[in-house]
């Protein structure tokens, strides 16, 4: 037992020696996440000292989601059409321009406008991103190099938030927003050569804009099984939207600690995922079919919402780190069985158009889980009430899957009894 883990990390550097495609895109996705994860904690920081907590917190947060839901049709037709490589290098770029420019806003409108327009840079960004990764992958490695992919982006988020609160506490946030757009621009200068080895996936057919939503919808007819990981996904997507403020109340109201702590808690939830990559290398060779894949994949979703929930109860800042810890954990196993999923079920071309729907709709779940802090802020619900609902919707989403694939093997198990008697 004790060489598991080993073994899972050997697994990874071997993907990082064998190919020099892998090897770009992962450094492009660890300076890109490490940038966003600083600002995903920064950004709270400047509106809340500015503009307050209440709803001009949560109207900056939601503002940042609005273009990924409207416009990922058209964002789909762009990567189809250009191939991701191009269109990623000019919206990480936007997002470099546009930063420096929060701390220069003179009014409250003004920087939300700035991450309106940093939102529709991601709009392009996160579709493209999952692109580039799923190309890069070598043949046959997919839940390793899904494990390290994820790895990357948990272990941005363990030291990125940190580092956005330390870097605002000791310079200033115009010097640590600084910082990041020149992060940002080193992210797109590395796209700017083809990765080796990589091939940007197109489609060469006329405008594909009009037809994406019903070629998606069509692969989500032809594959129940999408619909396992797409709904419970969803529901996840709510409860994290949710964090977000539910940590900021959190921290200032239950632990009464400055704002810059709030970014150690989100460091907390990225340090037990990074411990969840080394649990996902060691069952990575027994999830070896679609069954216990989709299982794995519902258990995790489902221990991570009720470790969570435990949050409420936190004594402590340090424990409620622990909490955020233990829950990282089935939180990285179900993100890397989610992708191992896509990529079993679609060809690459079809993971663009089944991104094109997904990818939209978990931005709804994010944004409806950023509202419905509204719930809290103005008033009708406690913070307690607020988080039970919160973790509800990572929870009650799974269960009816469960059963369904319950049911799904007993079916399967009658019809091979059937089978055998039927042989002579």
């Amino acid at each position: 037992m004790d060489r598991l883990p080993a073994t899972g990390l050997v697994m990874i550097i071997s993907i990082f020696s064998g190919c020099a495609a892998f090897r770009r895109i992962c450094l492009v996705l660890a300076i890109q996440s490490f940038c966003s994860w600083m600002l995903v904690a920064a950004l709270p920081i400047i509106v809340a000292a500015r503009f307050g907590a209440g709803a001009e917190l949560i109207g900056s947060l939601a503002l940042r989601l609005l273009p990924r839901i409207l416009f990922a049709p058209l964002a789909a037709a762009l990567i189809r059409k250009a191939g991701p490589r191009v269109p990623v290098l000019c919206a990480i770029a936007g997002v470099a321009t546009a930063i420096p420019a929060v701390t220069l806003a003179p009014n409250a409108v003004t920087v939300q406008a700035i991450i309106l327009l940093i939102g529709l840079a991601d709009t392009v960004i996160a579709p493209g991103l999952l692109t580039l990764r799923s190309a890069s992958v070598p043949p046959g490695r997919n839940m390793e190099a899904n494990t390290a992919f994820q790895a990357i982006d948990r272990f941005a988020k363990i030291f990125g938030p940190p580092a956005a609160g330390l870097a605002a506490a000791m310079a200033s946030i115009s010097a640590t927003l600084l910082v990041l757009a020149l992060g940002h621009l080193i992210a797109a200068t590395l796209l700017v050569p083809r990765p080796p080895g990589s091939s940007d996936p197109r489609e060469p057919t006329v405008s594909p804009t009009r037809n994406t939503w019903r070629e998606a919808f069509a692969i989500m007819r032809g594959n129940p099984l999408l619909w396992a990981l797409l709904i419970p996904a969803f529901g996840y997507m709510v409860s994290l939207g949710a964090l977000q403020p539910f940590l900021l109340w959190l921290n200032r109201d239950q632990f009464h600690l400055g704002p810059e702590m709030w970014t150690m808690l989100l460091g907390a939830q990225g340090a037990g995922a990074l411990l969840g990559v080394f649990v996902s290398n060691c069952i990575a060779k027994t999830l070896i079919d679609t069954r216990t894949l989709l299982l794995a994949y519902l258990f995790a979703s489902l221990l991570e919402g009720i470790s969570t929930f435990m949050l409420i109860f936190a004594p402590s800042h340090g424990a409620a780190m622990a909490l955020l810890i233990v829950g990282g954990v089935p939180e990285m196993i179900a993100f890397a069985t989610y992708f191992t999923l896509v990529q079993r079920c679609l060809c690459l071309e079809r993971q663009v158009l089944f991104y094109a729907l997904s990818l939209p709709l978990m931005d709804l779940g994010l944004m409806i889980g950023v509202l419905s802090g509204a719930m809290h802020a103005s008033g009708p619900m406690t913070l307690g009430q607020f988080w039970l609902f919160a973790c509800a919707c990572t929870v009650l989403p799974v269960l009816p899957f469960l059963k369904w694939r319950k049911r799904a093997g007993r079916h399967r198990a009658a019809a091979q009894d059937q089978k055998h008697q039927r042989q002579p």
